[in-house]
């Protein structure tokens, strides 16, 4: 399986919503689209912070901008 169909459990963090655990769709070098309903109540342009989770080392906290929204969660260009 190629590295960008995989799918990784990712928390992403912001203040309005407080931590959220999603999963990961459509990776890429540019940005990433998180699976999970409540982030779709995150506005576009939004700045959040990601952190994949289950790695066998620790991940770095990556900042994010919102720049899609529909009903299943976020698109996120990396900052």
């Amino acid at each position: 399986m190629s590295e960008h169909r995989k799918s990784f459990r990712i928390k992403i963090t912001h203040e309005s919503l407080g931590e959220c655990l999603g999963q990961t769709r459509n990776l890429s070098t540019t940005g990433v689209y998180v699976q999970h309903p409540r982030l779709a109540t995150l506005p576009c342009g939004a700045v959040v912070y990601g952190q994949v989770q289950d790695l066998p080392t620790g991940a770095p906290r990556v900042r994010m901008e919102v720049v899609t929204v529909d009903a299943e969660g976020i698109g996120l260009r990396y900052l």
